[in-house]
């Protein structure tokens, strides 16, 4: 078991990484909940874990239940975080109570919005299932649902009381989910580390065919550079959070123009750091050979690295996203080599069309 400490005062949190769901209830009685515990998971998760965990978590001696909601991104909405308070209510949860978030990103950022929010603010735990969840949208606070215009446009900055990753839900994850959250994982060696971006490069077909120590290794080195960064900005004030972005401001974009429907996140995301590397290597920040790289990892890794929509449709979201400051929208592009970035608000749209239109198929 490898366990990463998120910094935070006296909202400090742990991460472990390579523990058993079978022991979950054990970690939240070290944490002293004394209310009701309310599992929040999906149809999908449920039937596989749902069960697992819940025994868990019984056998420490808490009250517990589980709810379900829809599985998939566009049920990440306002609606079920209403239908969510009302199961709360239902269940009699108080501020001592606890929200357990099992499953992938929606189901994280949808039950922590409602920790955060049901009662001013109750305890909530997040339990990632997916490899996007484990290396990315469990660790860090960020909660929240999408608007029909925009994704992640409602939301709030609220901690977990810890991170509990089981490697090993990574077996029943479908291979397309799972190479979704390899492009988080090529994002942080791309914005903060280039060593682990070649380690990545040299062990991806490892990774890939669930070699438990290599993933193991890339859900803690994923974990450690994003602990850096919220420790450091952990609500985007001082503009360090946002190299977090790299690639998310198209891929948002993508992701919105299709109705979140034809693009899972991290094949989004990928379609993003490609363009934003193609306009990187137009503004001479970048080199052939770093782009190239780039681009051939992602696509190592099965990722898109073009798309079908039409550049308008994309441009026409862009201007919605949350990172748009003054009208101006915001890119994080890589600076020279992976590892370091420059964030740029005077891009020329043109020159976002240009690159989006060579990736266009």
């Amino acid at each position: 078991m490898k366990t990463v400490e998120l910094k935070l005062g006296v909202r400090t949190y742990p991460i472990y990484i390579g523990v058993s769901l079978t022991h979950i209830g054990d970690y939240i009685k070290e944490k002293n909940i004394t209310g009701k515990v309310l599992i929040i998971t999906n149809t999908t998760v449920n039937k596989l874990y749902g069960d697992m965990v819940m025994d868990s978590i019984n056998r420490s001696g808490f009250e517990v239940s589980i709810t379900k909601i829809a599985d998939g991104e566009e049920f990440k909405t306002l609606d079920t975080v209403n239908t969510l308070y009302q199961v709360c209510i239902d269940s009699r949860l108080d501020r001592n109570s606890l929200i357990v978030a099992l499953g992938g990103g929606v189901v994280g950022d949808i039950a922590g919005f409602v920790a955060a929010t049901f009662m001013r603010g109750i305890p909530f735990v997040q339990v990632p299932t997916t490899l996007l969840s484990q290396v990315d949208s469990s660790v860090g606070g960020k909660v929240g649902v999408n608007h029909p215009e925009s994704k992640n446009m409602i939301g709030a900055f609220y901690q977990p009381m810890m991170v509990y990753i089981d490697i090993s839900t990574l077996k029943t994850l479908p291979e397309r989910e799972f190479n979704s959250g390899l492009a988080e994982a090529i994002k942080y060696g791309i914005i903060r580390d280039r060593k682990y971006f070649t380690v990545l490069e040299r062990d991806m077909m490892k990774i890939k065919a669930l070699n438990i120590e290599r993933v193991e290794y890339t859900v803690w080195r994923s974990c450690q550079i994003k602990k850096w960064v919220v420790e450091l900005d952990e609500k985007e004030t001082t503009g360090l959070r946002e190299i977090l972005n790299y690639g998310h401001t198209i891929g948002h974009a993508i992701e919105a123009a299709t109705n979140y429907k034809t693009y899972l996140h991290g094949e989004a995301v990928s379609i993003g750091m490609v363009c934003v590397g193609k306009i990187a290597k137009e503004l001479k920040l970048l080199n052939q050979m770093w782009t190239h790289r780039i681009e051939r990892i992602l696509a190592r890794a099965d990722l898109p690295v073009t798309h079908k929509i039409p550049v308008n449709k994309i441009i026409d979201k862009l201007i919605l996203d949350k990172k748009v400051l003054n009208g101006k929208v915001r890119f994080v592009l890589t600076d020279g080599r992976p590892g370091k970035t420059i964030i740029k608000d005077d891009i020329p749209e043109e020159l976002i069309k240009k690159a989006l239109e060579e990736q266009k198929v």
